[in-house]
């Protein structure tokens, strides 16, 4: 106060202002209405310097946020809420993007696709958007004269794709790649059923779901073989598309399988109780043809 009032008239001193203090109602109350406004300057400062410290900190957190499936890390903001959200624009911005609804399907002269899967050790990941198994080098599916390695193959509940808008109950996709980083992917569609031969080559993957994210855990002793996941029937339809998780990267090549096979009732249900929902919409298809074989 002393210095506020020596500020204000510099004529006074300490002993002076003291003085004055004693005798003068008036020149209090301008002290005290100084100090009123310099308190009120002070205090909007701070609690701008608070609001703004909080927004930043939310904006942050929002672009460190891990995607997912739901809300503010769901699909519709992949595209933006990495920190380096610039390789994930496609998500946002890709005009070929998967999965779609498979409607308006064209014939074409299609080859088959040729299998040439091989056993190998389960060697699977729950990275908490799926459960993730590497495939053992060796393993291929053919197109024509072009041979693509089958490297990973993974599981959505519900399924991605849907047929003239119908929905399946989980899909598979066997993610294949050449050498250049050309991507086929192999999509095969389950409907809940009872529990049979087919679901039971599921159920050797369902007793090793790990609960602890992003640890690999290996089972050398417990052989599958991918092609015990397919259906007899290998039609197909084909289009050209996208991951269907980030960076959403395009010119992949879809083969959705015609024949769905069958999952239980209690091996959907144990999906879930690992992934509870791990399925993107359906995208726009555009100006895309789907085709498939006369």
């Amino acid at each position: 106060i002393v210095g506020m009032a020596c500020h204000l008239d510099p004529v006074f001193s300490q002993g002076n202002f003291l003085k004055y203090l004693a005798h003068s109602n008036t020149f209090w109350n301008e002290i005290m209405f100084q100090l009123l406004l310099e308190s009120m300057r002070f205090g909007l400062l701070i609690g701008f310097l608070l609001l703004f410290s909080s927004s930043f900190a939310e904006a942050g957190e929002k672009l460190l946020q891990p995607w997912g499936y739901e809300g503010g890390a769901g699909p519709d903001h992949w595209g933006e809420m990495e920190r380096e959200h610039e390789k994930h624009l496609q998500c946002r911005e890709g005009q070929n993007q998967s999965p779609i609804n498979i409607v308006n399907v064209h014939e074409s002269n299609l080859v088959s696709l040729h299998f040439h899967y091989f056993e190998t050790p389960i060697k699977i990941i729950n990275n908490s958007h799926t459960m993730h198994l590497s495939y053992r080098e060796g393993s291929y599916v053919t197109w024509g004269d072009q041979k693509y390695e089958l490297i990973q193959f993974h599981f959505h509940r519900p399924g991605e794709h849907l047929i003239e808008g119908k929905a399946f109950e989980m899909e598979l996709h066997l993610v294949h790649k050449t050498p250049d980083h050309q991507y086929v992917v192999i999509a095969v569609l389950f409907e809940e059923g009872e529990y049979n031969a087919n679901n039971a080559n599921l159920e050797i993957i369902w007793d090793k779901f790990p609960k602890k994210i992003n640890l690999e855990f290996v089972h050398p002793e417990d052989i599958i073989n991918a092609s015990n996941l397919l259906p007899q029937d290998k039609e197909y339809v084909h289009y050209l598309g996208s991951l269907t998780t980030p960076p959403c990267s395009e010119n992949v090549s879809w083969f959705v399988l015609d024949k769905a096979l069958e999952a239980s009732k209690d091996q959907m249900r144990n999906f879930s109780s690992y992934i509870e929902h791990n399925a993107r919409p359906a995208q726009k298809l555009n100006y895309r043809f789907i085709v498939k074989a006369k």
